[in-house]
């Protein structure tokens, strides 16, 4: 569950909307030493499938 609510709070951080409600309370409620774990994570993944698909595109245009 916490970890769900990680992977939230960096994907909201991604595309930069949140309220400020919303945001006190996940800081709250999360363990700060693993949220840039999980953020570098999923900017490894998202830079990963965009590698992927530049690859794709490149091999099928080819």
């Amino acid at each position: 569950m916490a970890f769900l609510r990680m992977l939230r709070i960096v994907l909201w951080s991604f595309f930069g909307v949140r309220k400020s409600a919303s945001h006190q309370a996940d800081m709250a409620a999360i363990k700060l030493p693993l949220l840039p774990v999980v953020a570098i994570g999923l900017a490894g993944g998202f830079g990963a499938l965009l590698f992927c698909l530049a690859r794709l595109a490149t091999t099928v245009a080819h």
